[in-house]
């Protein structure tokens, strides 16, 4: 995890339980992150997206991602051989 992901995910402001979930469990690359940026258009500026993903490899397509789009990646977990990932809109 990153330090900017570790720092926000630390901020007192942010609702965690409001995010919409996005469950690509059992999808393989690169159909996660498609899922997750359907779900982005959907939502207003200041939303939280959580995407729940099997898939390693959406470990580096989700911070490609975030980085070349410039969508915070606000917190990432990996529970129980899950990649939980936590988004906010621009």
């Amino acid at each position: 995890m990153t330090e900017s992901v570790k720092r926000a995910a630390e901020a007192p402001d942010f609702n965690w339980d409001s995010a919409l979930r996005v469950d690509a469990r059992g999808l393989p690359c690169p159909q996660p992150l498609l899922a997750m940026r359907r779900a982005l258009k959907t939502l207003a500026p200041g939303s939280l997206l959580l995407l729940i993903a099997t898939d390693p490899a959406s470990r580096e397509d989700i911070r490609s991602f975030c980085r070349l789009s410039g969508v915070p990646l606000l917190r990432a977990e990996c529970p129980g051989g899950e990649f939980h990932y936590w988004l906010a809109t621009i």
